[in-house]
């Protein structure tokens, strides 16, 4: 058997990573020229440099999908600003999304022009829908301005999606989740074909939190992610501040990063970073792809985002960057239409723990194995960093391969 060294796997990337049979991974993960292809581990080699950690996906049986979940990969959304029409980003960007995001305070009218963009792109709604604004309506009960949003919206039978008052609102909880909850109800009734989404109100948001309304009345959860500038003029660690929400909720609930910014410029000390934020960019969105529920990624592409940041996440203006964007979606794993909800009830799960490549070898986690797969692991046991592993040639009954492009171990069923 060929034996291919790490250096060489990561210089001809392309050709690294498929088995005649590969697993039904989260997409097919392409790049510009070519696929990545998958590799069994047993043909990789190594440097004798330690241990390397690995995300570990394996197969989740019995788990329900919600409303517009895609089965496989993840939708591609933006959020732009009004002087840029979908047409024109989606001309640049060189990809059609499958949702864009509006903002509408309650009671206001609906943008039909910006609607009717999304219908002629085949787009899908998702309104960012923020308290009464207009002294004119103050006397109108709130229950009244959601009946009217409803039914507005249901009339164009369409699927969207529907965030209610994600920021800081001024409600207690009790009174927040109730709100919610009768909203959700009042949309089944007269806009079925909207799923609602609840926004996170911080990085540390888990599903305690006590303004969370409820499995019973969320189809999925948001978190905003945008990656600033420090003190030090490095980009704050967005995706460390990701798995902590993700590990909350990926058993509950499909997961939108709602939404995704990365500023090339902060009025901080007034410098232009575009190199950086290119990387970034790409960086995130491969990182983003090993969580296998994230079902959707909005770019943030507006100057401002409801409150003036001192930052510019934009890509749609610099050349560089929107060149960077475009390489970043540019897989078939990025989807650009919105799925109807699927009867599957397999799919891919992310572990909480590592695995590790060592010595041309793969190790599995026992609490991966116990608590995650429920299997018992094997009693030969190795430790590494002061935790137990199992040599995956001691693991019966999976199919164990490992793609070393996105550092992923697979964990699949026999047939």
């Amino acid at each position: 058997m060929k034996k291919i060294f790490l250096l060489l796997l990561l210089l001809f990337s392309l050709t690294a990573c498929m088995t005649e049979n590969p697993p039904q991974i989260i997409g097919t993960p392409r790049v510009h020229g070519g696929f990545i292809h998958e590799t069994m581990a047993e043909d990789i080699i190594y440097e004798e440099i330690g241990p390397q950690p690995f995300t570990v996906l394996y197969r989740r049986e019995n788990m329900k999908f919600e409303m517009y979940e895609p089965p496989e990969g993840v939708y591609i959304g933006a959020w732009l600003s009004p002087e840029t029409t979908i047409r024109m980003f989606e001309h640049e960007a060189d990809k059609r999304h499958a949702v864009y995001v509006n903002e509408i305070n309650l009671g206001e009218e609906i943008d039909i022009s910006w609607l009717l963009q999304c219908i002629a792109s085949r787009a899908t709604p998702l309104f960012i829908v923020h308290p009464p604004d207009n002294p004119g309506i103050d006397d109108i009960p709130t229950a009244d301005l959601v009946v009217y949003m409803a039914q507005r919206l249901g009339s164009f039978n369409l699927p969207m999606f529907i965030a209610f008052f994600p920021e800081e609102h001024g409600m207690m909880p009790a009174e927040y989740t109730l709100f919610f909850r009768q909203a959700r109800n009042i949309f089944l009734t007269h806009a079925p074909m909207a799923a609602f989404v609840w926004v996170a109100p911080s990085h540390t948001a888990t599903s305690q939190n006590p303004f969370y309304p409820g499995d019973n009345a969320v189809d999925w959860v948001a978190l905003p992610l945008l990656a600033e500038w420090d003190a030090e003029n490095c980009f704050t660690d967005i995706l460390g501040n990701f798995n902590t929400f993700y590990n909350s909720f990926h058993e509950h609930k499909p997961i939108m990063v709602l939404p995704l910014g990365v500023s090339h410029f902060t009025r901080g000390d007034y410098t232009y970073r575009l190199n950086q934020a290119a990387m970034e960019i790409s960086r995130v969105y491969d990182a983003l792809q090993n969580y296998p529920r994230v079902g959707l990624i909005a770019y943030a592409d507006a100057f401002t985002l409801s409150r003036a940041y001192r930052d510019d996440f934009s890509v749609s203006i610099e050349p560089q960057l929107i060149s960077a964007y475009s390489n970043a979606i540019y897989g078939e794993n990025f989807l650009q239409l919105i799925e109807k909800t699927t009867n599957e009830t397999t799919r891919w799960a992310r572990s909480a723990y590592h695995g590790y490549i060592w010595e041309d070898r793969i190790y599995i986690s026992t609490n991966t194995l116990e608590n995650e797969i429920l299997i018992m692991p094997h009693r030969q046991i190795i430790e590494i960093n002061e935790n137990s592993f199992v040599d995956s040639r001691r693991i019966s009954g999976k199919i164990i391969t490992v793609c070393p492009v996105r550092r992923v171990i697979y964990v699949d069923n026999t047939p």
